[in-house]
């Protein structure tokens, strides 16, 4: 008889469990909160357990991205650490190249799992030499998303794939505006969101970057002319006051700049694709009309993005390794994949998949994340252990910039020398 017994991740983090769930397979997985989020899942797992009855799989899925993480990374510490288990790319290398993963290569094959189904890019995110120690489920380039309303009312041309920062000004420009002349701004071209993950892409599409090629060191890369000039231009346009509304607490920053969009106050808005399932409401009613283009790039500038990814990984402690590697290909194959993708998470780690998704969405907007893609690179995150501290004081870099108005150029030497010392460069 198959079960499905549910389990709270708490439990088994701290190295307890019930009488329940001895013997079953034990899946880590963090879920969306969205409505149908559960029943997702369980549909997902379906397939699996039809081809191992009698297998009791026990499962507590979280929401909570960094409750998620703390448990996990808790458990994965321990003597019982689950049998499969998402891993988001930014722990990889405190997963991975701790030895805590196993590497999938001796059971793919035995499994009937053909690496080569996968997009190339995001497999490397789990690739430490020929070792494989994950398989990507899914996927998110950053974008912006547009009001197609308030550029028709402007008269402007949807943004096109191509398009430059001095074409992202000018629209920004055209539609920020009084409508109601009372002498305020009260709808805005675009919006300075203080998170990394959205503001980095805009550097790489500049020639910057904060960190250089091997990851270990930021001098000579984050304070290099091309992130310099990168920098002064972004927080240019971001502190101005002009384009973008001013947000007092940047706590709030994302939450208020998702409901400007909404409210049709706002004409650009950096996101990824996590923002589709918001929208898709609001576009069915007619009460939005949106499109999405890639992050426009600096004149002489090749287009680039940045993509986030996530996949299945399996401890090295696990005793079902065969059972384990097939549950997270069942979780990470073409009809796990173009389901979660149908729910508007994310896009499928599986190429092929993934243009299936892009050509049955008639609203064009999988078509444009998947061009989009074809011009990103994964996160430092999946590369670079400390990455959190790293990302921090990058944020705390761009929010003196923006805020306070500090040089760019001084800002960036000081803090490339910080990281260098982070990151074990220099001394």
């Amino acid at each position: 008889m198959r079960r499905v017994v549910g389990l709270c991740l708490a439990c088994w983090a701290c190295g307890g469990g019930d009488d329940a769930s001895r013997g079953a397979l034990v899946l880590a997985d963090r879920i969306d909160s969205g409505a149908g989020a559960v029943e997702l899942q369980e549909r997902l797992l379906a397939p699996y357990l039809a081809r191992h009855p009698g297998l009791a799989l026990v499962r507590r899925p979280f929401v909570a991205r960094d409750e998620y993480r703390t448990a996990l990374l808790t458990a994965l510490a321990g003597d019982e650490p689950p049998d499969v288990f998402l891993l988001d790319d930014e722990d990889v290398p405190r997963v991975v190249d701790r030895g805590v993963a196993l590497d999938l290569v001796p059971y793919l094959a035995r499994s009937g799992v053909d690496p080569a189904r996968y997009d190339p890019t995001l497999l490397a995110v789990f690739r430490r030499g020929a070792g494989l120690y994950g398989l990507p489920r899914g996927f998110t380039p950053v974008m912006v998303a547009y009001n197609k309303d308030l550029l028709d009312r402007a008269a402007i041309p949807y943004p096109t794939d191509d398009w430059t920062w001095d074409d992202f000004l000018r629209v920004a420009k055209q539609v920020t505006r009084d409508t109601d002349g009372d002498g305020s701004i009260d709808q805005w071209g675009s919006a300075f969101d203080g998170r990394l993950a959205l503001w980095l892409p805009w550097i790489w599409a500049g020639g910057g970057d904060v960190l250089c090629a091997d990851g270990r060191r930021a001098s000579g890369c984050l304070d290099s002319r091309a992130t310099i000039e990168a920098l002064r231009w972004y927080a240019g346009w971001a502190a101005s006051g002009g384009i973008a509304p001013r947000i007092r607490d940047a706590r709030d920053a994302p939450g208020a700049i998702a409901r400007l969009f909404a409210s049709g106050r706002l004409a650009l808005m950096t996101t990824g694709h996590w923002a589709i399932p918001g929208l898709r409401a609001s576009a069915a009613a007619g009460r939005l009309h949106v499109g999405f283009v890639a992050i426009p790039h600096r004149a002489g500038v090749a287009p680039a993005t940045l993509l986030y990814v996530s996949g299945y990984a399996v401890p090295a402690l696990t005793l079902r390794r065969k059972a384990a590697v097939e549950l997270a290909a069942d979780l990470t194959d073409s009809a796990a994949a173009v389901a979660r993708a149908e729910a508007g998470t994310e896009l499928p780690a599986v190429a092929a998949a993934a243009r299936a998704v892009a050509e049955a969405d008639t609203l064009g907007w999988d078509a444009a994340f998947l061009r989009a893609a074809a011009h990103g690179r994964p996160s430092w995150a999946g590369r670079v252990g400390p990455w959190r501290d790293v990302a921090e004081r990058l944020a705390d870099l761009m929010d003196r910039i923006v805020t306070t108005g500090v040089d760019p150029a001084q800002a960036a030497g000081a803090t490339a020398r910080e990281l260098d010392r982070l990151l074990g460069t220099t001394r």
